[in-house]
């Protein structure tokens, strides 16, 4: 007796020793791997990103993403997902650096405002000695650099003004009312006062 089992196929020829039928070739499928492989072995040209209207991406960092695209086999539509995505979540950052500026800033003037020392009914006045100050030191261009750092509204930094703008104001010489003597006077009279001239 042999080890072969006979078992008829679907067309009725008898299996072999294996026990398998001839059964008609079928066409080989490519695998998926093998897809990839054949489409990494081309590689694919990228036609230019949408990007959102003041929107733009340096060179070298689309240059790193369309290598790992490249490589990744992307398609140009699942190419543009992942650049949508990148610019996306870089403008949430931004965003959310900008809004926390602007919080910062308004924290600041609130605080200044209610300082019981330069703000309230001492606002005004305190402002106004502190851009005394600045316009006293004349140093160009520091007014614009307080503003655009925002440190212009920084408590510390509107206090230390206020103060320079009061002590700009205190260091003015103010003449008294009586005009200047036309003689000079004597040591004795400056320190004794004035005696009559003979």
């Amino acid at each position: 007796m042999t080890n072969e089992t006979i078992l008829p196929s679907r067309d009725g020829e008898v299996a072999d020793a294996t026990g398998l039928a001839h059964l008609p070739e079928t066409p080989a499928v490519a695998s998926p791997e093998a897809s990839l492989l054949a489409q990494a072995a081309e590689p694919v040209a990228y036609e230019a990103f949408n990007l959102p209207e003041g929107v733009s991406v340096d060179a070298d960092s689309l240059s790193t993403a369309t290598e790992l695209f490249r490589a990744s086999a992307l398609n140009q539509e699942q190419a543009q997902k992942f650049i949508d995505l990148a610019v996306s979540r870089e403008q949430a950052a931004v965003q959310k650096g900008v809004q926390a500026f602007v919080d910062l800033q308004n924290k600041w003037v609130s605080e200044i405002k209610a300082d019981p020392d330069i703000g309230g009914d001492k606002l005004t006045a305190s402002l106004a000695s502190a851009a005394r100050a600045i316009d006293r030191l004349g140093v160009p261009g520091l007014r614009e650099a307080l503003n655009l750092t925002g440190a212009g509204n920084h408590p510390a930094v509107v206090k230390a003004f206020v103060r320079l703008g009061q002590m700009v104001s205190e260091d003015r010489f103010a003449p008294g009312n009586s005009a200047a003597p036309t003689v000079p006077r004597s040591p004795a009279e400056v320190i004794y006062g004035a005696s009559p001239r003979r």
